[in-house]
């Protein structure tokens, strides 16, 4: 209300989304003249839902660019309060930009900011087409509402991002910066290396969906790739075909139809689909209901990428695991923050926190978490609290899976050293 820029990073369901779409109604409260809240939002299905929830709220009219040719009209003509669209339509769209300009936006925010660098950065592209330019050219917006302040959100963000963001965003000196930690201690990180062919890698989810059937801990497993999605789940419908509905894939080529049904099977507590082989597609946003299980089948080369699929799970605060495979060909393309935490000897949480928290932060958080069981594989066998146990997916991957990833992997130990050993010859993406 006091027009300074912020910047927010605040954990999923915090509520970060409140501060805008509240302003409409007391903004109106104090003042006669009309004033538009602007979202810069980087996925259609992020834009639907805000705009489904403030449709019940009465009083504040909200759309998303694109959505319908009568809610396009209505947000030129500024009969919307709260306007949602993409960085291609706000930057990127001569026409739009250009009917847009002179409404009288007060508030301009980025939701999900940290996609500025992660999906917009070509400064590591090498060559090749950054996967949407325009994310990097959102604070041109700046320019065209100039008296407008700036409120970035994020849920997930690295203190090297957030440095980034700010010059990206010309945020005003004085600009405030909230940042809650990103750490999510009801999350069990372990980790561990497989056999090159999924078959051998795989063979765990196998033995333990024979034995559970529909009593199979419901489980996001995430893959870095649309070929790895498809062979996982047709190595497992062709060896069990009666998972046929217990299993689902998710990407980018999944018809909608089919995304629109996985979807409601996964945020009801209830749905019928155990497993879900998903690339990130299956992403910001998403609260899945009653899972406490995710795999990630080799990990994304981005370590915000990494936490954000970890997080996927556990959303209820319930005992959660994350079990992060990877071989050797996963380790190529990976970013030395990722790679520290797989070849971390001490504690796993630690090495993916450095990036997001202060020293300050990681000094109380080896304090209060490590060296505990239930914070990561290597404390669970540093505790003494003589207690420690293992959640379902663990126990059916570890007590299946030992045998056949340990004494009949492709990789050898001096394999996955030379490639942390090599960082430098590695490609990064």
């Amino acid at each position: 209300m006091n027009k300074t820029d912020c910047m927010a990073v605040l954990p999923t369901g915090y509520g970060k989304s409140l501060p805008y779409q509240m302003y409409s109604l007391v903004n109106r409260r104090l003042t006669s003249d009309k004033e538009i809240v602007l979202v810069c939002c980087p996925l259609v299905a992020l834009m639907q839902d805000q705009v489904e929830k403030m449709s019940k709220i009465p009083g504040v009219k909200s759309a998303y660019a694109g959505s319908c040719p009568q809610s396009d009209i209505e947000i030129k003509e500024g009969k919307v309060d709260i306007i949602y669209a993409s960085p291609e339509t706000l930057v990127g769209d001569p026409e739009w930009r250009a009917s847009i300009q002179n409404l009288p936006v007060s508030v301009l925010v980025i939701d999900e900011f940290h996609t500025i660098a992660t999906w917009g950065d070509d400064s590591e592209s090498q060559g090749k087409e950054t996967f949407r330019k325009w994310f990097n050219d959102v604070g041109e917006l700046r320019s065209l509402y100039p008296r407008s302040s700036v409120l970035a959100l994020s849920a997930t963000c690295t203190i090297k991002i957030r440095k980034r963001v700010m010059k990206v965003l010309h945020l005003a000196d004085n600009f405030k910066e909230i940042v809650i930690s990103p750490n999510k201690t009801n999350i069990r990180i372990s980790v561990a290396k497989v056999s090159n062919t999924v078959e051998t890698a795989m063979h765990w989810l196998i033995e333990g969906l024979s034995e559970l059937k529909e009593k199979f801990p419901r489980t996001i497993i995430y893959c870095t790739s649309i070929k790895d999605v498809s062979e996982i789940y047709s190595y497992v419908t062709k060896e069990l075909p009666f998972t046929s509905t217990l299993l689902e894939m998710f990407h980018s080529e999944t018809p909608q139809t089919k995304k629109q049904r996985i979807l409601e099977s996964l945020t009801n507590i209830t749905g019928e689909i155990k497993i879900v082989i998903a690339t990130s597609a299956l992403g910001m946003g998403l609260d899945v209901k009653n899972c406490h299980s995710v795999v990630l089948f080799g990990p994304p080369v981005q370590i915000v990428d990494l936490l954000q699929e970890i997080g996927r799970v556990g959303r209820d605060g319930g005992p959660s695991v994350a079990i992060i495979l990877y071989n050797c060909y996963h380790l190529r393309k990976l970013s030395s923050d990722v790679k520290e935490i797989l070849k971390s000897t001490d504690c796993r949480r630690i090495s993916l926190m450095q990036c997001f928290l202060k020293p300050e932060a990681i000094a109380l958080l080896k304090e209060n978490e490590s060296r505990k069981h239930t914070c990561c594989d290597l404390c669970k066998t540093k505790c003494k609290c003589q207690n420690c146990s293992m959640l379902p997916l663990e126990e059916i991957y570890y007590h299946s899976s030992v045998s056949v990833n340990q004494k009949d992997s492709d990789i050898s130990d001096s394999d996955t050293e030379e490639y942390f050993s090599n960082d430098e010859n590695l490609e990064l993406s």
